[in-house]
């Protein structure tokens, strides 16, 4: 089985993985987080480009930051339904149903989600 390698075309320093990984948790897009980091045209090409493509340190930075918005509000949920709060529960319950269904419609051939459509 043949693994892809990326390269990444633009290198993230120490201080910008914050930034990008921040950025990216408000919601902005690749273009707009190389605008607020300043880069000049040639480096914000390579960065939207990096962006783009999975595998490389934008690519994952972004969705570390995308996850950790999503993931925040549920870290707290479980956390209240863990100490016995029953509206928590009850909530908790809900998200993990629409994270099975996700997962399961990810899962689905093109033949049998055609029957859900």
């Amino acid at each position: 089985m043949a693994t892809e390698i990326s390269m990444d075309l633009f290198y993230v320093d120490l201080e910008q993985r914050d930034d990008v990984k921040r950025l990216a948790s408000l919601g902005y897009r690749p273009v707009e987080i190389a605008v607020s980091l300043g880069l000049d045209q040639q480096k914000t090409d390579a960065f939207i480009r990096d962006a783009d493509t999975p595998g490389t340190t934008v690519s994952t930075l972004i969705r570390e930051g995308l996850l950790v918005t999503k993931a925040a509000p549920e870290v707290k949920l479980h956390e209240a339904a863990e100490a016995g709060n029953v509206d928590a529960i009850k909530e908790l319950n809900i998200v993990n149903f629409r994270h099975a269904y996700a997962r399961t419609l990810e899962e689905m051939d093109e033949d049998e989600y055609k029957g859900y459509e």
